[in-house]
């Protein structure tokens, strides 16, 4: 890395030689020299006194860099990055209004999991800009780690999104802030909590792996459509484009997951009722055949789209394995009671089960949930995943998110379901199809005092 004393040291010799050389008068010189030297010296003192904060290569100050959601776990939600996880960045864009260019960055990770991380560039790093009520607006460029990953599938604060190994992602979001740290409804609300951005802070931004066959993707602009060809042997890349150039009503971005094989191609989905997406196609190789999906790209053969074999209902099994499930309820605070609209006491649900498959990788997971069909009872409709590897004959006790009451007279009628989920059907990782474990009713679990 360059020593930024070094470099303004020398840039003083070679400036103090120009005006000697041009005939400039000692004092001249002298002034020059001291009012620079001043300046070192304030710089010297702010690098002192912030500690975290340092002057990068482009000369925009550095903070605290991006803390995950949640401390990030190997076996846990998407895992931690692993192998390559430190390599350079991959695609690469312009900001529409200058400044520190858009980078994307790939990383795999210990469930099986790929995911591909995009910000600001800065010295060879990913990072979000303090402006528009990230940061506390300091203006500062703070680092976006590589195991700054969502804690479980689905979005993050930062614009980072996983997909399993094997399937395709795309992202799209017509109204992402230039800061890199994504916009996401809730904090707006209450009115205050943070401020909407103009539409000159927002951008266009796309996004996504569409694996090892894609050889370019194809999107919409002002003048026609464009070209690009993507990066790594996981398809990557990224378009940045002002924002207003596609038509969208929602500040929230959205993803769509596919498949990209010989057989069948899918990755493109069917577009938002929101307006026309961003990516208009992609072109893929396979073997010696160059094919297409969508509209716009520069090969007109059509990739195949014959359906392949999917679970049928994999989020909603019939058979059952009959396995006991225990039930207890674990009572609230009263002031817990109250902020959920509920009577006192009120429970959470403690479950206990002995599990029947393994589970070491993202995308199947064991799912408990709750059913009410008592139209007047405690209403224990609430519903989690462990998201978290699993040994085959483990006894898991889990404890549920939603609060409810205890009815008696509607006991019988209320239960919990725990459910074995496996989206992509057997395999060779997860070779079990969707399964129910087993059920227990809200009758068999007397509140614990």
């Amino acid at each position: 890395m360059t020593d930024p004393y070094a470099s303004l040291g020398r840039e003083l010799v070679r400036a103090a030689r120009r005006l000697e050389g041009a005939g400039g008068a000692e004092a001249r010189i002298r002034a020059w020299v001291a009012r620079h030297l001043r300046a070192i010296a304030a710089s010297a003192a702010l690098l002192l006194s912030g500690g975290a904060v340092a002057i990068a290569a482009t000369g925009v100050l550095s903070g605290s860099p991006v803390a995950p959601e949640s401390r990030p776990v190997g076996s846990a939600g998407n895992g931690v990055p692993v192998g390559a996880a430190q390599q350079g960045l991959g695609a690469e864009a312009n900001d529409p209004s200058g400044g520190l260019r858009w980078g994307a960055r790939v990383l795999h990770t210990t469930r099986g999991q790929v995911c591909i991380q995009v910000g600001r560039v800065q010295g060879g790093q990913l990072g979000e800009i303090g402006e528009d009520s990230v940061f506390g607006d300091d203006g500062l460029f703070h680092a976006l780690p590589a195991d700054a990953l969502p804690p479980g599938q689905g979005g993050a604060g930062a614009e980072v999104d996983c997909v399993a190994e094997g399937r395709t992602l795309l992202f799209e979001d017509a109204n992402a802030d230039r800061n890199a740290a994504r916009l996401l409804p809730e904090e707006f609300e209450p009115p205050g909590r943070r401020r909407l951005p103009p539409m000159s802070h927002r951008r266009a931004l796309a996004y996504g792996l569409l694996g090892p066959h894609v050889v370019s993707i194809t999107y919409r602009t002002p003048g026609g459509p464009r070209t690009i060809p993507v990066h790594g042997r996981d398809g990557a890349f990224l378009i940045v484009q002002p924002a207003g150039l596609y038509r969208s009503s929602s500040l929230v971005g959205g993803s769509f997951e596919g498949r990209a094989e010989p057989r069948s191609v899918f990755v493109l989905g069917s577009g938002s009722p929101l307006g026309p997406p961003i990516v208009s196609a992609a072109t893929f190789r396979f073997g010696a055949e160059l094919c297409s999906e969508g509209s716009g790209a520069p090969v007109a053969n059509r990739c195949p789209e014959r359906p392949v074999f999917q679970p049928q209902r994999w989020f909603d099994p019939t058979r059952s394995l009959n396995r006991h499930v225990d039930l207890r309820l674990v009572p609230q605070t009263d002031r817990a009671c109250k902020r959920a609209f509920l009577s006192t006491p009120c429970y959470r649900a403690l479950v206990a089960f002995i599990a029947p498959y393994s589970i070491h990788r993202a995308g199947a997971d064991y799912s408990i949930q709750g059913r009410a069909r008592c139209p007047v009872g405690g209403r224990p409709e609430t519903g989690w995943s462990l998201e978290r590897d699993v040994a085959r004959g483990e006894h898991i006790r889990t404890l549920s998110l939603g609060l409810f009451d205890y009815v008696p007279s509607c006991a019988a009628d209320e239960s919990f379901t725990v459910t074995y989920l496996n989206p992509r059907g057997p395999s060779r990782a997860a070779p079990h199809e969707s399964v129910i474990v087993g059920r227990v009713a809200l009758r068999e679990a007397a509140p614990r005092k």
